[in-house]
C-alpha cells in the first residue's frame, strides 16, 4: 500500500486493509474526489457569498434565473449517459474508444443545438428585456465546452479520478481568481455570467491535456451503429433529467416570474448552503459506480445488501446535516450573506430537510443504472415535475418564497420515494431492509 493517505493511516486498519486491494482503489479515489468537491465548497462557499452580497438580493436572483433556465437544456446536451457508459465500460460491454467517440461527438452536436435553442426561447420569452437574453446566450455557451467531459467518464471507469480532480481544480480556482478580481473592479453582472462560460471552457481544457497522459489503447471514432445505441440506451434518463431538471429548478423561474428577482435571490442564497451536503453523497455515487456495476455482475446478492448499506449510510448522513444546518441557519446566512439577506435563515432552517430526498435519490442512481428500470424513473420523474408547476404554481402565491420550499419537499418525496416503491416492488424491499430490518425479519 504506498498511497499517500496510508500515512495518516492507523497500523491497525492498514492491517486489515492489505489483502483487500479493491476496497483500496475505492478509498483512493474516494479520497480523491472528496478533496476536489471539498475545496470547490469552500472556495465557492467563501467567493459565491461574496459575489451574492455584491450583487445584491436582486442582481444575484436574476444571475439564479439564468442558470436555472439554462440547466434545463444542459441536461439533454449532456446526455445523461455517464453512469450507463461507465457500466458497460467497467463491464467490458464494447469497444471503449467507439463509445467514448461517439459520446463525445452526440454531446457537442447537441451541445450546440441546446444553445441555440435556448437563446431563442429566452428572446422569445423576454423580448424586450436585452439584459436577460444576453445572460442566457453568454451562459449557454458553455454547453458546448461541457462536451470534454466525456474524458472524465473514461477516468471514472478506470478509477483515476485523480485526473478529472486537479483538472476541474485548477478550472475552479482559474474562475473564482477572476471573480475576486472582478469584485474588487466592480464588474457588472454580464461579467460573472462569463465567468460560469470561462469555468467550463478551461476545465475543458484541463482534460485534454490530463487526457494526452493517460489515453485509451486506441484512437476514437465516431460510429453511426453506436450513437443509435447510446441514444437508445439513455433517452429515458435523458427525459428523466430533463423532468427532474424541472421539478427542481422550476421553483425558481417560477419565484422569479411571480415574485420578482429579490425574493428568489434570497430563496437561492438558503439553497447554496443547503446543497453544500450533497458534495457527501455525489463523491460516494461516483467512486463507488464502477464497483457497484460489477458487484451486481458477480454475486445479485451482495449487490443487493450493499445497496441497503449505501442507503442506510446515506440517509444518517443527511439526518447528520439537516439537524446541524437547521439549528445554525440564522448564524450561517448572517456570516456568510450579510444583514441584506436575513430572511434567507428561515428558508434554509426549513429548505435543508429536502436533504432527506436528495440523499436518497443519489443512492438511488446506482439501482437505476444497474437494474435499467427506465419506465420507473420516467415515471416517477414526469409526476413529479407535473406535480411541482401544479404545486408552486399554488403555494407561491399563497405563501410566498415558502411555498416554493414546501412544494420542493412534496415533489421530491414523490419522485424519489413514493412512485418508485409504488412501481417496483424490489426497490420496496430494499428499502424495507434498510430501514425496517426488524419487520421484514419477523415476516421472513
Amino acid at each position: 500500500m504506498n498511497a499517500p493517505w496510508t500515512r495518516f493511516t492507523p497500523a491497525m486498519l492498514l492491517g486489515w486493509l492489505n489483502n483487500r486491494p479493491v476496497l483500496q482503489q475505492a478509498i483512493g479515489n474516494t479520497g480523491w474526489l472528496m478533496f476536489d468537491r471539498i475545496l470547490r465548497m469552500v472556495i465557492g462557499i467563501t467567493v459565491g457569498t461574496w459575489v451574492a452580497k455584491y450583487l445584491g438580493p436582486s442582481q444575484f436572483g436574476e444571475l439564479s434565473y439564468v442558470i436555472s433556465f439554462i440547466a434545463f437544456f444542459q441536461v439533454i446536451a449532456d446526455l445523461q449517459a455517464d453512469g450507463i457508459i461507465v457500466r458497460d465500460i467497467a463491464q467490458e460491454q464494447g469497444d471503449v474508444s467507439v463509445i467514448l467517440g461517439t459520446t463525445l461527438w452526440l454531446r457537442i452536436f447537441l451541445g450546440t443545438i441546446a444553445w441555440l435553442c435556448a437563446t431563442g426561447l429566452a428572446f422569445l420569452l423576454h423580448p424586450f428585456d436585452t439584459q436577460l437574453v444576453l445572460l442566457i446566450f453568454i451562459v449557454g455557451g458553455s454547453m458546448i465546452f461541457q462536451s470534454a467531459e466525456t474524458v472524465d467518464i473514461w477516468f471514472q471507469s478506470q478509477s483515476k479520478s485523480k485526473m478529472t480532480v486537479l483538472s476541474k481544480s485548477a478550472a475552479y480556482l482559474f474562475s473564482n481568481s477572476i471573480k475576486i478580481v472582478l469584485l474588487l473592479t466592480k464588474a457588472p453582472l454580464s461579467a460573472f455570467a462569463a465567468v460560469i462560460c470561462l469555468e467550463c471552457a478551461v476545465f475543458s481544457l484541463s482534460l485534454v491535456i490530463a487526457y494526452r497522459r493517460h489515453p485509451t489503447s486506441e484512437r476514437w471514432t465516431a460510429r453511426i451503429s453506436q450513437a443509435k445505441i447510446i441514444l437508445s440506451q439513455c433517452w429515458p434518463f435523458t427525459l428523466s433529467g430533463v423532468m427532474i431538471t424541472a421539478y427542481i429548478r422550476i421553483d425558481q423561474i417560477m419565484l422569479k416570474e411571480i415574485l420578482g428577482e429579490r425574493e428568489l435571490g434570497l430563496f437561492a442564497a438558503a439553497l447554496t448552503i443547503s446543497n453544500v451536503w450533497t458534495v457527501i453523497p455525489t463523491t460516494l455515487v461516483t467512486s463507488l459506480a464502477p464497483f457497484v456495476a460489477r458487484k451486481m455482475h458477480q454475486d445479485t446478492q451482495q449487490y443487493k445488501d450493499l445497496l441497503v448499506k449505501i442507503f442506510r449510510l446515506f440517509a444518517v448522513l443527511a439526518i447528520l446535516g439537516i439537524l446541524l444546518t437547521s439549528a445554525l441557519s440564522p448564524w450561517i446566512i448572517g456570516l456568510l450573506f450579510g444583514p441584506q439577506f436575513h430572511s434567507a435563515a428561515a428558508i434554509l432552517s426549513i429548505y435543508v430537510f429536502v436533504n432527506i430526498f436528495i440523499f436518497q435519490g443519489i443512492a438511488q442512481t446506482l439501482w437505476v443504472i444497474n437494474t435499467n428500470v427506465r419506465s420507473v424513473t420516467l415515471i416517477g420523474t414526469t409526476a413529479a415535475a407535473i406535480l411541482g408547476v401544479i404545486s408552486n404554481t399554488i403555494l407561491i402565491r399563497t405563501c410566498g418564497v415558502m411555498g416554493a420550499v414546501y412544494s420542493i419537499m412534496l415533489t421530491q418525496g414523490t419522485a424519489v420515494v413514493i412512485l418508485p416503491c409504488l412501481l417496483r416492488q424490489d426497490l420496496r424491499e430494499l428499502y424495507m431492509r434498510a430501514f425496517f430490518p426488524l419487520k421484514v425479519n419477523h415476516q421472513q
